[in-house]
């Protein structure tokens, strides 16, 4: 059975901001190292968003299953601009590298390692990784689709795209530039081994994919949000970025990443997650979404389950 449904044309734009949280509390290397880092999230974050800026609102019009932008469309997944934004990033990049070696020491002092209390903690919270993301933003799509909420399962699958996307060239990357991770070179935060990175953990560290996949996941629902509920971007996007550095910061201070590698993964992460959403909106449906999105769940009427799939 076919099931064709028109759908809902929206856009709008606006300024989407890294948090800034406070740093007062923070003294030493780690006041300097988290500056910095922050700062390089908001190179990832506000150059992806200024290479959206042709997101402009000229028709509504109805689409069950995703809101889409009518005109000017973002021709390409990447644009010229990304190249500008990439080079900050890695000028960026390269500036946190100089305090690799201090961020590390400092996180190895026992006044900011604790008590078991705290590792365990730690432990916990780095749990938040490209899987457990992953598989929250193919659950999403999947409860839209069974509940019948077409925003829920845009909001999923666009998700989903940005994490699969993120985590395959976050891996790539790390595999063929092979940096050592802390843990391993514990002076040395420049010792390279190129194309390690695939088969050895240890030379897998740059860039930090959790940090990636985190930022990957607050750019796709800051974006969706926007797209959606512009008034409630200046809510989501502070607490969604804030939480989107957490994983990072654990990850420096399990000694697996230096802080040029979080600084990095918030770069990659937030660049992809904007493009992907970029792109998803600003298009008629790519195959992808026409597939998945266009699959609905319904009784039967004989007590099962029937599959409708839309074409259009």
């Amino acid at each position: 059975m076919i099931l064709l449904r028109p759908g809902v044309i929206l856009a709008t734009n606006g300024d989407m901001r890294s948090p800034s949280p406070s740093l007062l509390h923070l003294s030493g290397a780690w006041r300097i190292a988290a500056a910095l880092l922050l700062a390089s999230a908001r190179v990832g974050a506000q150059d992806a968003v200024a290479a959206n800026a042709e997101w402009i609102p000229r028709t509504r019009t109805v689409d069950a299953d995703t809101v889409h932008l009518r005109s000017p469309a973002q021709k390409t997944l990447f644009v010229k601009r990304d190249l500008l934004a990439t080079g900050i990033a890695i000028a960026g990049t390269a500036a946190v590298s100089g305090f690799d070696r201090r961020v590390a020491r400092w996180s190895r002092s026992a006044s900011v390692q604790g008590d078991s209390s705290r590792r365990e903690l730690v432990d916990q919270l780095t749990r938040i990784n490209e899987t457990p993301l992953t598989l929250a933003a193919l659950a999403t799509y999947g409860v839209g689709r069974l509940a019948g909420s077409s925003t829920t399962a845009d909001l999923g699958l666009h998700t989903l795209e940005a994490l699969v996307l993120t985590t395959a060239v976050s891996q790539a990357v790390r595999g063929v530039v092979g940096r050592t991770r802390p843990r391993a070179s514990l002076e040395d935060p420049f010792r390279f081994k190129p194309g390690t990175g695939f088969s050895g953990f240890e030379t897998r560290s740059f860039p930090s994919l959790h940090t990636a996949a985190a930022f990957a996941t607050a750019t796709a629902l800051v974006g969706e949000i926007r797209v959606r509920r512009l008034g409630a971007v200046k809510v989501a996007a502070p607490l969604l970025y804030t939480a989107a550095m957490v994983p990072g910061l654990t990850r420096v201070y399990l000694d697996q990443h230096w802080a040029s590698d979080i600084a990095a993964g918030a770069f990659v992460g937030a660049l992809l997650g904007s493009r992907v959403i970029g792109y998803a909106h600003s298009h008629h449906r790519t195959g992808l979404d026409r597939a998945l999105l266009g699959v609905r769940a319904v009784p039967d009427g004989y007590g099962g389950v029937m599959l409708l799939v839309g074409t259009r």
